[in-house]
């Protein structure tokens, strides 16, 4: 009826431990964010792309839901901006010269983070679109997402040495073994993301969206 007034939903109660997650997370987004600022600055042009991916696929749960409580787990965050933080410190090219296994170290943080966003990916797939993976194939697609990542990112290490003079890439050997470090990184994220899936609680999974990857495993019989 005309002049009836449209009762308003009550306000979603949070739990404080819900609260101080999600805060955690968005400060550890802002590192993020800042990190990619800081490469834009730099005009590091792959390291910029790196960022803005990471940055959408955090902020694409909380647009589409208008939930900031949607926010991804503080834990994965911090994993999409550690290899970010390592590579701007300045102090990384010196440990890089000096310490024998910190590029190994960096190239492993690198692979995490590149399973990380392929597990993403998965998760926001089967929230916002129509498509399904069951968590076998799920792991798979992790795996093969971080190898074929790093390899487009050596390409782009290749352009940018023939551009700009530098050495990047390194050696022939230096590239092999980034990738094998690589496919380490994105076999054990895997693997490590189907225990996180399976061990979180039901209350969170269905908080953070991510109850659509726990229940894919069925979905041929709906």
């Amino acid at each position: 009826m005309a002049g009836e007034r449209i009762p308003r939903k009550p306000p979603l109660h949070r739990s404080p431990e819900q609260i101080i997650e999600a805060e955690i997370s968005w400060i550890s987004s802002m590192v993020l964010l800042f990190s990619t600022v800081y490469a834009v600055l730099k005009l590091d042009i792959l390291w910029v792309a790196f960022g803005i991916a990471a940055i959408s696929i955090y902020i694409l749960p909380i647009i589409s839901t208008r939930d900031p409580f949607k926010a991804l787990p503080w834990e994965i965050t911090i994993l999409l901006a550690a290899p970010m933080l390592l590579h701007i410190s300045e102090g990384s090219q010196t440990l890089m010269e000096h310490v024998a296994w910190w590029d190994d170290f960096t190239s492993v943080a690198f692979a995490f983070s590149l399973a990380t966003i392929g597990f993403l990916l998965t998760v926001e797939l089967q929230m916002f679109t129509s498509v399904k993976m069951n968590r076998p194939f799920a792991l798979f697609f992790v795996i093969v997402f971080t190898m074929a990542v790093a390899g487009f990112w050596h390409i782009g290490e290749f352009v940018g040495d023939q551009i700009y003079g530098t050495n990047h890439l390194g050696t022939n050997a230096d590239v092999m073994n980034a990738l094998v470090w690589s496919f380490a990184g994105g076999v054990i994220m895997g693997f490590v993301y189907d225990l996180y899936i399976r061990a979180m609680s039901e209350s969170r999974r269905k908080t953070l969206g991510f109850i659509h990857l726990w229940k894919v495993t069925d979905w041929r019989r709906s």
